[in-house]
């Protein structure tokens, strides 16, 4: 009742706006000539032009960029699609006027269909393919691949799907899940391989009211007469509650400890001001485009921002510190480049960033200058692909190769290292897979080999590396409660009724936590074992302000120090931090105030330079990453400016497998060693253990479940950095550098509040939510599962319908475009994200999609779809991008003359059969 009085009180009216005025202009015949978008700063004028028979033959963006359409069919389907690059893609259709191949850069996807036109093969440009089988009521009922795994599904007579079943070639059962609906078809229950069950309960009007997991703790939600979540109980009566203005948008939040957030808006829903306990108040200004164009922090720090005509980040300016600034390039086109659409090159603190891309809009080459002691150092990397947009070789800036071979179905089967143009000498083979899941197993060069194991749930229980052996045991929530590892042991682990960790606990020690009701860990205490007698040894006590999340005292030693924006700036007695304006940690102070080591970062967020200084004297090191972010290589010079060793990175996907080590001579340039170590990784593709030529153990990784514990290099010189998955180890700021964010193992937090606020959850500083066996945050933002299998190729028609009228799903620059803009969201969005983390979810509150072995993610989904449609989320390459492009330009016509409607099924059929 509490959460409905809330609900009913906020009522205060939204900032006005100035209005936004769209217009357009028309042909004789009615179709549209001109959109003129809302901005007055640039001229946002779309212009398209028709041939006599009505078809459109170009669209001309506001910068100029034409993309040409000819060669018409009797259905008025273009047969040839000509990009700003100069680009042709040329289509072909069916007889009845079916979509039957797409072929741009040398590389064709086709599609097949039955009689009624329902899609039942598509083949990709390396010949690797999905088919796909329907009932007689036009539903999926299977999908298989070109090894000749397969889906099966049941459906239930409304068409609700009842039960899949994964197997593989030789028709075994790997994987299997079933669904129970009501007569209402709403989902009453989900059940696993192993009988898990979660169950939901819902109101009069659909809404999910209780939704109880498989360890029969239930989450409760309450509505008010709009439909909308006003309330959330978790299993141990902590209540959230949210409170709508007038126009529905979210306007507060409170959580379990009664720590408030607020949000303001203009009248067309931009927010304007966030009022939060963790980062203070955080103004913001927009365009008639929405865009944000000034960001005012709790600090006082303005950020300035500035975009083209195509509404595309131009430039990031910190007044008070123009070293900081950042300019963002787009559309060179010199050496060949098919740059037009594309980020090309970026100016920021670090240095200069250039990219190029092929025809298919691959990224082929990142070129990199940065400063190290005022003197510029490049360095280059490059991309090669196969014909279905598949990595197949990076070259690293050191001279050599790692090769990618794949398999019929386009997965990866050898990593393979050459220097130059000479043949690849195999670092892993024999890689095999699950069914439409994950990695099974692989053997390293020096002959180690891998074997993991699942439950039909494709839940890992099992992992053979070597003579290594380690087995999990998962309780019906999937947590880890038990695990043994031959080299480190076994541990026992227990959870509270929100699946936090609160034991573990060895054959000689344990460990206990304690959380408060919105996460955040009040203690850890710690016992050794004697002869079954625990002991306490120490207790690790930590306090927050009453009003945010903000720690305020580690024990009773000392006092932690907080900026007004969240930023821990003394953390411990022996250093303090100092934070630039973007909220990056730029330095780390010792006791006297003396800088030991600075940090630059660059565009992107990506730590890229770190300075170590001992008195006047400077050791710079300088890093570098791939395009998902994962760190390739960190370099190491002397106080001179010259290389003196370096390390680099091999990954399988999210696993890393191998680390290169270099040394060089005095100058810099000739490399003197090579050292090439096998990293082993545990479930969470955390790196465990390392060995050398001979399969000797080099280096190893024990630690507590939040990654407290010191590595063992085992008599060597062996010296691993990755921690957890995004993660760092930075000796020299006691912290795990972790990509938007720096982590702290001795709290289990982070050192900064979450940039995206509560999209991530309640708690902005927690890691994992208190669950680091089971979750990851690879960007420091949200956290993801890395069981979360199987990722499967869906139903291809129910995509292309999903998509069909939602031309938002793409970008400017194509779907999963990011704003570098910052975090101001609109109503919906916060709505929903809120909606998620009252609900407990697990994964980002914007875009939650229905889990299958998670109840947190459907009812995050089912609270958010109420605010706003959740994001599709799905991933795909930049051809698709592209082509759906095409589709999305057109398609936005359909508002007013749904003629374009076919362009915009084009686009969606390449999106859909490309990304899955």
């Amino acid at each position: 009742m509490l959460a409905l009085a809330l609900a009913g009180t906020l009522s205060a009216t939204s900032l006005q706006a100035a209005p936004r005025n769209w217009s357009y202009t028309y042909t004789a015949t009615g179709q549209i000539k001109t959109a003129d978008g809302p901005r007055t700063d640039v001229q946002d004028i779309t212009r398209y032009a028709y041939d006599a028979q009505g078809h459109l033959t170009t669209v001309t963006n506001a910068l100029g960029h034409v993309t040409q359409l000819s060669n018409f069919d009797t259905y008025g389907n273009p047969l040839t699609i000509v990009d700003p690059n100069g680009v042709t893609s040329t289509l072909t259709y069916t007889p009845q006027g079916w979509l039957a191949s797409v072929g741009v850069g040398g590389s064709t996807t086709s599609f097949e269909y039955d009689a009624i036109g329902q899609t039942t093969k598509v083949t990709r440009g390396d010949g690797s393919w999905l088919a796909y089988t329907w009932d007689d009521a036009r539903r999926l009922t299977k999908v298989t691949n070109n090894l000749g795994e397969q889906v099966e599904f049941d459906l239930d007579a409304m068409g609700n799907r009842t039960a899949q079943r994964i197997k593989d070639a030789s028709n075994n059962l790997t994987q299997q899940q079933q669904w129970v609906y009501d007569e209402l078809g709403r989902l009453l229950r989900s059940v696993g391989a192993g009988g898990q069950t979660h169950s939901q309960q819902y109101d009069l009007n659909d809404n999910p009211t209780t939704n109880t997991n498989p360890r029969q703790f239930s989450h409760t939600q309450a509505y008010d007469a709009l439909d909308r979540l006003v309330s959330s109980t978790d299993p141990l009566n902590g209540v959230t509650a949210l409170g709508y203005d007038a126009q529905d948008n979210l306007r507060q939040v409170v959580d379990p400890r009664g720590v408030t957030t607020r949000y303001e808006y203009d009248g067309l829903g931009n927010l304007t001001k966030l009022i939060s306990p963790d980062t203070g108040t955080t103004t913001y200004l927009h365009d008639a485009a929405g865009n944000v164009i000034q960001k005012t922090d709790a600090r006082g720090v303005v950020t300035t921002y500035s975009y083209d005509a195509l509404n595309r980040i131009t430039s990031r300016r910190y007044p008070a510190t123009p070293t900081l600034n950042v300019q963002y390039h787009y559309d060179m086109t010199a050496d060949g480049n098919k740059g037009i659409g594309r980020l090309t090159a970026v100016k920021d603190a670090s240095g200069v960033f250039g990219y190029k891309y092929d025809e298919r809009g691959n990224l082929v080459k990142q070129i990199r200058s940065v400063k190290v002691l005022g003197a510029d150092q490049y360095d280059t990397l490059g991309y090669v692909y196969d014909a279905a947009n598949r990595l197949t070789r990076i070259d690293y800036p050191a001279g050599f190769r790692i090769h990618y071979n794949r398999n019929a179905a386009g997965q990866v089967n050898r990593v393979g290292f050459a220097v130059g143009n000479a043949a690849p000498t195999a670092l892993v083979s024999n890689i095999s897979y699950a069914p439409f899941g994950p990695l099974k197993s692989l053997t390293w060069n020096n002959g180690v080999a891998l074997t993991r194991t699942y439950d039909q749930n494709y839940q890992f229980t099992a992992q053979q590396v070597g003579n290594w052996q380690s087995t999990y045991a998962h309780d019906a929530n999937g947590n880890i409660t038990g695990y043994s590892h031959s080299l480190f042991g076994s541990l026992d682990y227990q959870y509270d009724p929100l699946d936090r960790l609160t034991q573990e606990k060895d054959a000689g020690s344990k460990n206990a936590y304690a959380y408060d009701a919105t996460g955040n860990r009040t203690s850890r205490t710690t016992y050794s074992i004697t002869d079954g007698t625990e002991t306490q040894t120490a207790k690790q006590t930590l306090q927050y302000a009453a009003d945010s999340n903000r720690l305020s005292q580690r024990s009773t030693s000392y006092a932690v120090e907080v900026d007004a924006a969240g930023n821990y700036i003394r953390y411990s007695q022996s250093r303090r931090h100092t934070y630039d304006d973007q909220g990056r940690l730029s330095s780390v102070l010792n006791s006297a105030g003396e800088t030991m080591v600075s940090y630059v970062y660059n565009a992107f967020g990506q730590r890229v330079l770190k300075d170590v200084q001992q008195g006047s004297t400077h050791y710079p090191y300088a890093y570098f990453y791939g395009p998902d972010g994962q760190v390739l290589g960190e370099v190491k010079y002397s106080n001179t400016g010259k290389k003196t060793t370096a390390s680099y990175y091999v990954w399988l996907d999210n696993l890393p497998i191998a680390q290169i080590d270099l040394s060089y001579d005095n100058t810099g340039s000739t490399v003197t060693n090579t050292t090439l170590t096998y990293l082993h990784s545990d479930h969470l593709n955390t790196p465990r253990l390392a060995t050398d030529q001979g399969g000797n153990l080099v280096w190893s990784w024990q630690s507590d479940a939040f990654g407290v514990g010191q590595p063992n290099n085992h008599g060597t010189n062996i010296d691993v950095i990755l921690r957890f998955p995004g993660q760092i180890a930075d000796a020299h700021s006691a912290l795990y550098y972790n990509y938007f964010r720096d982590y702290d193992p001795e709290t289990g937090r982070y050192v900064e509040s979450d940039p995206l606020g509560l999209e991530a959850g309640l708690n902005t500083y927690g890691y994992a939510l208190g669950s680091p066996l089971i979750y990851v945050d690879p960007y420091g933002l949200d956290i993801t599962n890395p069981a979360d299998w199987p990722q499967l190729p869906s139903g291809f028609a129910e995509c292309v319908e999903e998509r069909r009228w939602d031309w938002g799903q793409l970008g400017p620059q194509g779907a999963n475009e990011k704003t570098v803009v910052g975090h101001a969201g609109t109503a919906g969005n916060l709505a929903n994200s809120a909606g998620n983390a009252a609900a407990g979810a697990t994964g980002s509150g914007i875009s939650s999609a229905s889990h299958q072995t998670s109840w947190q993610h459907r009812v995050g989904s089912n609270i958010g779809q109420a605010a706003q449609k959740a994001e599709n989320g799905r991933r795909f390459g930049p051809t698709q991008a592209r082509i759906s492009g095409y589709g999305k330009a057109a398609g936005r016509l359909a508002i007013l003359p749904t003629i374009w409607e076919g362009y915009w099924d084009i686009g969606s059929m390449v999106y859909c059969a490309c990304s899955r």
